[in-house]
């Protein structure tokens, strides 16, 4: 088993499978009984978001007699368990969907409630906003169509004997018209125990999923059911982003259901593939009688879908799974490498793990036979490493990995911890709570103390004998980050085994980190293993981690179109500072530089490395650009012993910055000298700072400058001061400062403008402020100057620009206190 590197605490226990979510920004869900906890892994042990499940009232869809009260299809929704509502799923949407380009959370309760929330950060708080009930529009839907119900059942309930006669409709000769009226009319009808049992498995929700981005403009999020039904709506990205001013709500559109299954849909899993040439959703669904199908969905379809027709979806295949139990998790991802091929895993009730390869060339699917490696039903389930491994957790406490190899799958064990991390020595007091936060060492992770010493607001823990193995009887659920190299599992505690007064009433369960970058995606006897281009390091797991960063990060380079979280990547490379394996990630980087990005690199030291470096610039991508930004600004700068000749990598970070710097001033000249004079903002900062650097400044630039010149007919005032209005000379692209009180001023980093005094968009990578968007094109440009058609796209007009750093590529975000929920990209 894998040493963890950390853990954290929580205050209730999970009890459905896939309680563990990990965002597009970087933000860890957990689903804990009435609670969902959010939290930061980078910054594990310091504040959470959090969402309350409030109780809510039943849909008012009708009454029954007393007598129907102990008929057998009342039975089942009469019995409940649960005190109060708890989580039963969660699901985040891609990036760009909230009103500040984040992502939203949907949370499906006990109640069969599904609601839509976002972070706080306007209102600097820790509990999440709540923006839409989905089930609202559900149950209208419904209502609309009579559930669905033919015309005739209505016409026979009876009325209740105290309704006055004013309440009834006089008859006409159109009874079915009057019946109709008078059925929207009462606030509750009679119905049958049946009916009610009907209309109720159709409101009750038992899972939601957000699909990947259509057309990188909006998502749809998909709900499972009791009734065997998967309903879609559609929710589309906000014509603006904002973090001062309140916006709208996002609105979630109806666009059709389907009948997926006979009984309860227990599982939902989504990806993206290519079809004839087209992208194009898959959907795979589970259900409580064990079936298992995959579902294709047509992307243009569902965009223009109304809540009237059928849902854009048609059947693709209904895998025969060979275990009849209950499906209780699915993980669906078609492979990059291998596009044509569809990879699907299926977790049962009964422990057992099934994968299903369908190849759409061919069309033939290959269900591989039950591999029973859990006791108890399997909780979770995650592919990684683009579908070379498989990760898998049940409720026995059991975490396994697997390889897919021929017609099976083969069990490999977790990497051990070779990272030394660092360890957490106190932690913070909670007068109300006395909940300490799990330290982190090497080998184990003391889950509390067995007594306090108080010094101002810090206690300092006394270890004991208890650890995280020790305690934990169950696993609810397993994350993978962004770049695979990091697993997040969570695990509920046997409290008969924690300290009953200090432990027992405030720690219910944990959520442990792995380090997985060091996993063998080969056969252990695979001679692949040795490899001569990290000559010195014969430790394979040392290798191994080479192999998983480079992927990783040839990954991110690949697909521009997907957010940029680099976390797991910055956190594993500074970690090796604490090992005697610190010439590793120098070796690493070089190699990187050179095989994947094509610099030409010397030895250390030589000073024509930074020439050789910057001819390569121009041929990046500017996606590229911003990985090496943040690679070695996170890396190189904030750990100067994991790499050789600090100043030649300050020469080489000066040289991308000012590559993106004038990137972002060509695009936005092109939009100047289109006409859009009005719209542009910046064009005069930018006209200058292309005049102070006409010796560095590519001809292309400073053409595009002038047309603007001779073009831009008003007179472009000179800068005000916010608070004394004296003039402010433009000397810096930072910061700026007027000329009588000498006041510092912050300039927008992508318009070179004053900010003005509204709190104003933040980069914690490069911690530089935004005020304007960069143009939304910059972040997909694969080379400088762009040709001629990627110019006219430009002057055509482009999609709303999302709120990413130019110079890094990350979320920005508002800054925020220290005491609150903050979200980091590295």
């Amino acid at each position: 088993m894998a040493s963890r590197f950390q853990a954290v605490p929580l205050v209730a226990s999970p009890t459905y499978p896939n309680a563990v979510a990990w965002s597009d920004e970087n933000l860890i869900a957990v689903a804990s009984g009435h609670l969902v906890t959010i939290l930061n892994p980078a910054m594990a042990a310091g504040p959470k978001g959090l969402i309350t499940i409030p109780t809510t009232n039943p849909f008012p869809f009708g009454v029954i007699e007393r007598k129907d009260l102990l008929s057998g299809s009342m039975l089942p929704i009469c019995l409940s368990r649960d005190i109060r509502p708890c989580v039963r799923s969660i699901s985040w949407s891609p990036l760009g969907l909230a009103p500040n380009s984040g992502c939203l959370l949907a949370v499906c309760t006990t109640e069969g409630v599904v609601k839509i929330y976002h972070s706080p950060f306007r209102e600097f708080s820790s509990e999440w906003i709540e923006v839409l009930d989905v089930s609202k529009k559900l149950h209208t839907y419904f209502e609309k169509i009579r559930y669905g119900e033919s015309d005739d059942v209505s016409l026979d309930q009876s009325y209740p004997d105290d309704m006055p006669i004013s309440k009834l409709l006089i008859r006409s000769k159109d009874r079915r018209q009057n019946n109709l009226l008078e059925y929207h009319k009462r606030p509750s009808s009679i119905i049958t125990s049946q009916q009610y049992a009907s209309r109720n498995a159709m409101l009750s929700s038992l899972v939601v999923s957000w699909s990947p981005m259509i057309h990188g403009t909006c998502s749809v999020l998909a709900i499972g059911g009791k009734s065997g039904k998967v309903t879609f709506f559609l929710v589309r990205e906000p014509e603006c982003y904002s973090i001062t001013q309140k916006s709208m709500p996002p609105g979630a559109v109806l666009i059709g259901l389907i009948q997926a299954h006979d009984c309860w849909v227990t599982a939902i899993s989504w990806s993206k593939f290519d079809f004839d040439g087209t992208s194009q959703l898959l959907l795979s669904t589970g259900c409580s009688d064990g079936s298992v199908k995959i579902w294709r969905g047509y992307t243009d379809d569902l965009v223009n879908s109304t809540e009237d027709g059928d849902a854009a979806f048609s059947l693709l295949k209904d895998v025969k799974i060979l275990d009849s139990g209950p499906t209780s998790v699915l993980s669906l991802i078609v492979p990059d490498t291998s596009p044509e091929k569809i990879l699907l895993a299926v977790g049962k009730g009964s422990g057992s793990l099934q994968v299903c390869i369908y190849d759409t060339l061919i069309d033939k699917i290959n269900v591989f036979s039950p591999h029973y490696g859990h006791d108890h039903i399997v909780t979770g389930l995650a592919w990684a490493y683009d579908g070379h491994c498989l990760y898998s957790c049940s409720q026995d406490n059991s975490l396994n990995g697997w390889i897919v190899k021929g017609d099976s799958l083969h069990g490999v064990p977790l990497p051990p911890n070779i990272l030394g991390v660092k360890t957490f020595t106190d932690v913070r007091f909670n007068s109300f709570l006395f909940l300490p936060k799990i330290i982190s060492s090497r080998q184990n992770f003391t889950i509390g103390p067995c007594g306090f010493r108080k010094v101002a607001s810090v206690v300092h823990v006394v270890s004991n004998s208890s650890t995280v193995p020790n305690v934990t009887d169950a696993c609810f659920g397993i994350a993978v980050s962004p770049a695979n190299l990091v697993v997040a599992v969570v695990r509920s505690f046997d409290v008969n085994l924690l300290n009953p007064m200090y432990q027992a009433r405030s720690q219910k369960a944990a959520v442990e980190f792995f380090w997985t970058g060091g996993q063998n995606l080969q056969t252990s006897n695979d001679p692949k293993l040795i490899d001569e281009s990290f000559p010195g390091f014969p430790n394979p797991n040392l290798l191994n981690w080479a192999h998983n960063i480079l992927s990783s990060l040839t990954k991110f380079q690949k697909y521009p179109q997907n957010p940029l979280l680099l976390w797991d990547i910055i956190s594993s490379l500074s970690s090796f500072k604490n090992t005697p394996h610190l010439p590793f990630v120098h070796q690493l980087l070089v190699k990187w530089l050179t095989s994947h990005l094509g610099f030409e690199w010397g030895p250390p030291g030589r000073k024509n490395v930074p020439p050789r470096v910057h001819s390569r610039f121009p041929n990046l991508t500017s996606r590229e650009l911003n990985m090496l930004n943040v690679v070695v600004r996170h890396v190189v700068l904030k750990e100067p012993k994991l790499c050789e000749d600090m100043g030649m990598w300050v020469e080489v970070l000066e040289m991308s910055e000012k590559e993106v710097r004038e990137r972002v001033v060509g695009l936005t000249l092109v939009k100047g000298y289109n006409g859009n004079l009005e719209k542009v903002v910046g064009l005069g900062q930018m006209r200058r700072w292309v005049d102070d650097n006409g010796f560095g400044v590519r001809e292309y630039v400073k053409r595009l400058a002038s047309k603007v010149k001779k073009i831009q007919k008003r007179y472009v005032a000179e800068e005000e001061c916010s608070y004394c209005s004296s003039p402010v000379p433009f000397n810096n692209t930072e910061v700026a400062f007027c000329q009588n009180e000498n006041h510092k001023l912050t300039r927008c980093a992508v318009s070179m403008t004053v900010g003005p005094l509204t709190p104003l968009w933040f980069c914690v990578s490069c911690t530089r402020w935004v005020s304007n968007f960069a143009p939304g094109s910059l972040f997909t440009l694969n080379k400088y100057p762009p040709p001629v058609d990627f110019e006219k796209s430009l002057q055509n007009g482009e999609n709303v620009s999302k709120a990413m750093c130019p110079f890094c590529g990350v979320l920005l975000q508002r800054l925020q206190p220290d005491f609150l929920l903050s979200t980091s990209p590295v």
